[in-house]
């Protein structure tokens, strides 16, 4: 399934591509930046407005969104070789 794009430019969760229900409920309940979010994640469920589908879309994206930084400190920063002297 393709991500949503959001409605509006004013998504704080950039990268994540949340359907714009998320992140008007999680707006709502004062989740404003990423940290926020991954430090919400085990209790996602109990906020007002959010049910099991929509935690585990939060849930998927934001491992998408790790994966994907992963890979690009990866191809921007790749090991040295070691060389024999």
């Amino acid at each position: 399934m393709p991500p949503s794009i959001p409605e509006s430019a004013d998504d704080p969760f950039e990268g994540l591509c949340l359907p714009v229900s998320a992140w008007k409920v999680l707006e709502e309940a004062h989740i404003t930046s990423l940290e926020q979010l991954k430090t919400m994640m085990p209790v996602i469920e109990q906020i007002h407005g959010i049910g099991p589908e929509m935690a585990q879309v939060i849930r998927d994206r934001l491992e998408i969104l790790a994966t994907r930084r992963i890979v690009r400190v990866r191809l921007i920063f790749p090991k040295r070789l070691h060389r024999e002297k």
